[in-house]
């Protein structure tokens, strides 16, 4: 119980980001037309910001089942990657049936606070559940929050709420920049790569590509000694 209490602490900063950007979800499930409590459905049995707004958005404009499983594979491609970074910091004793339960709280938020905080040094079930679990019950809240209040609030103030969790993974990522410029300039690159893609492909395969080509550069260029 300590273990997933020290977790659930070091989540507060995700949930609090969190909370706003799945109230924008429910409230853009509602506003679309889906059917009530869609919104926390898909939240409670998907977790994953980018995949759940795509999803409705292939729901909207009729896309096949094929498209739209074909597309969030591309989307949350990018799990696999940090379940495999993931996988050198989990501790060993970890059975199989409990590296799978927690595989399903891997998010972009949660896999950066598991990797760059040093006071994390191994990552056992229970604390990875606590930190996982808190982020999971903030994301749920907030979609059911935005069904509920999706009437009330001005469109352009639900709109906004989203950029509180770009803000939130800026604040995780940056202070890492500042220690190594290689790191920086592996971030710029992506970026910039990213961009030129999305000129010619779709985002979700310009994110594919530019997030394992630039993740390739820097397992070459950088180094442990530059994350201390």
């Amino acid at each position: 119980m300590n273990e997933i209490m020290k977790g659930m602490k070091k989540s507060i900063p995700i949930a609090l980001g969190y909370f706003p950007v799945a109230f924008s979800f429910g409230v853009l499930c509602v506003s679309s037309g889906l059917p009530l409590g869609l919104a926390t459905f898909i939240s409670l049995t998907n977790l994953t910001s980018s995949g759940q707004f795509a999803g409705v958005q292939l729901i909207l404009s009729d896309s096949t089942y094929l498209e739209i499983a074909i597309t969030l594979l591309l989307i949350n491609f990018r799990y696999f990657l940090m379940s495999l970074s993931l996988s050198q910091k989990i501790d060993e004793k970890m059975n199989t049936i409990e590296r799978m339960i927690i595989s399903f709280g891997i998010t972009d938020e949660v896999f950066a606070m598991s990797m760059t905080d040093k006071k994390i040094n191994k990552l056992t079930p229970s604390f990875f559940a606590g930190l996982a679990l808190f982020s999971y019950l903030s994301w749920n809240v907030g979609s059911a929050l935005g069904i509920v209040f999706s009437s009330i609030l001005p469109s352009i103030v639900s709109k906004s709420l989203g950029v509180s969790l770009y803000a939130m993974f800026i604040g995780l990522l940056v202070p890492n920049m500042k220690k190594s410029i290689r790191l920086l300039y592996v971030v710029i690159l992506t970026m910039v790569v990213n961009w030129v893609l999305n000129q010619f492909l779709s985002s979700s395969l310009s994110m594919l590509i530019s997030t394992l080509g630039c993740a390739l550069i820097g397992m070459c260029f950088i180094s442990k000694e530059d994350l201390q």
